[in-house]
């Protein structure tokens, strides 16, 4: 009795077992094939910006690299790196000793020939006043005398001036108001005109530099906005494109833009720093934008949208662009359900489901 007991007691767990398994498989289903879950967005049209983001560095708009035009050795060197200095103040002076005396020994040359125009001068005033008691002859000689005198002077008076002009280049002035970025003679030291004495600018007036690989380098022209934001700083510089090189420079395939930086300056920003430039290249108010990871796993351009629970493949155009999102042109319409990771898609037709 006890036996016949407890072999009713496993038929029951036995069916209560089987009838858990059969609920589960119905409830579950696990003969039918189950939809991917996957990342969705709703395809929208709206405003919508082509930004090209290089980094360059900032440089003024105006700088010089200063050399001497005279050869000699450095007397002074008043100024040091970081000084501002006005137009035509004296960064360096050559040691002038020699040419000072080729000065004077001119000036000297000079006077003697103005004395000698001037006595040159009384002797024909005299030869006149003695009328026709001297001959015609005696008087063109006394003032043929004057006019070699006073073109012997006017010679000289040349040379003073080129004299003087070569002792003023003894010293090298700011070519315009700015600043000194680097000092390269120091006093004592032999220059030459090939010698780099300063580098100097004008930091009032700043640009972004930066190059532009060629890919994209024909959609930038010149008078485009740029956000610019330089290292370490929270403010965004509104800059536009000021000039673009013609040319493509073949060892790294860039092209050279120049951004203007207005108030740049104010900011105090040292040359070279690090700045983020984002060119602006177009702007829509009407446009359908996707993720880059959007696109299907396809030679042919396409994305997955959901239709009835399934993937179905679009064809689209873009304008392929360095973004996280691309412009499509075709292919989309407002309101679809676009899947945002279309390499998870195995295959057109599969079952897929909105990941929540």
């Amino acid at each position: 009795m006890k036996r016949r007991s407890r072999l009713s007691g496993w038929w029951i767990f036995l069916l209560l077992v089987v009838a858990a398994g059969i609920g589960w498989a119905l409830v579950t289903r696990p003969w039918e094939p189950k939809p991917t879950l996957v990342a969705i967005e709703t395809v929208t049209a709206g405003p919508a910006s082509r930004v090209l983001a290089v980094n360059g560095r900032v440089e003024p708009e105006k700088k010089v690299e200063i050399s001497s035009t005279v050869n000699g050795r450095v007397a002074t060197v008043p100024v040091i790196e970081g000084d501002e200095v006005a137009a035509g103040e004296p960064l360096l002076t050559v040691d002038d000793t020699q040419q000072r005396a080729t000065v004077s020994q001119a000036n000297s040359q000079l006077d003697a020939a103005q004395s000698q125009i001037q006595q040159a001068q009384l002797n024909l005033d005299r030869a006149v006043a003695l009328g026709d008691s001297i001959s015609q002859k005696q008087v063109d000689d006394l003032r043929f005398a004057v006019e070699t005198a006073q073109k012997e002077a006017d010679r000289l008076a040349a040379l003073v001036q080129q004299t003087q002009d070569l002792l003023d280049e003894y010293v090298v002035r700011a070519p315009f108001s700015g600043s000194v970025l680097s000092r390269g003679a120091d006093p004592g030291q032999v220059v030459s005109s090939s010698t780099s004495l300063f580098l100097f600018a004008d930091l009032s007036s700043l640009l972004g530099e930066a190059s532009v690989d060629e890919l994209y380098a024909s959609e930038v022209r010149r008078g485009l906005p740029v956000k610019a934001r330089p290292a370490g700083h929270a403010q965004i510089i509104d800059g536009e494109v000021s000039y673009i090189s013609p040319r493509v420079d073949s060892s790294t395939g860039g092209r050279l833009v120049r951004v203007t930086l207005p108030g740049g300056g104010d900011l105090d920003l040292p040359v070279g720093l690090t700045v983020t430039l984002n060119i602006i290249v177009e702007q829509r108010d009407d446009a359908v934008t996707i993720p880059r990871s959007a696109l299907a796993d396809i030679e042919e351009p396409a994305v997955y949208v959901i239709e009835a629970g399934k993937a179905v493949l679009k064809p689209v155009q873009y304008i392929d662009w360095p973004s996280d999102r691309l412009i499509v042109l075709q292919g989309l319409a407002n309101g679809e359900t676009l899947i945002v990771d279309g390499k998870a898609v195995k295959a057109e037709g599969a079952l897929v489901a909105a990941r929540e």
